[in-house]
């Protein structure tokens, strides 16, 4: 996983974190969901190409959102977009 840092003043990368896939040969493993789940400790979202219906609700289960909106766009504007969308949100609740 690639995990970057969004502020107001930009999107950085900030590391990758490593762990096993989930599906291989078109099947996923609960233990090997186990493992992402534990490697995405501290992470509120992941944007993802594709996901199942499983290790989407096993994610939400851990408080970890999988979003496929920006699937065939760059990463870096993808997650500014969804910043500007969350800060809205924000203003809304809080006007």
């Amino acid at each position: 996983f690639q995990v970057f840092e969004v502020d107001a003043t930009g999107v950085r990368f900030a590391f990758h974190r490593r762990c096993d896939n989930y599906c291989v040969d078109g099947g996923g493993e609960e233990d090997r969901l186990e493992r992402v789940i534990a490697a995405l400790d501290g992470i509120d979202t992941v944007l993802v190409a594709k996901i199942g219906d499983c290790p989407r609700e096993g994610l939400a289960a851990a408080g970890i959102t999988a979003l496929d909106s920006w699937a065939q766009d760059y990463i870096e504007p993808a997650i500014s977009t969804l910043y500007r969308e969350r800060m809205a949100q924000k203003q809304a609740i809080t006007a």
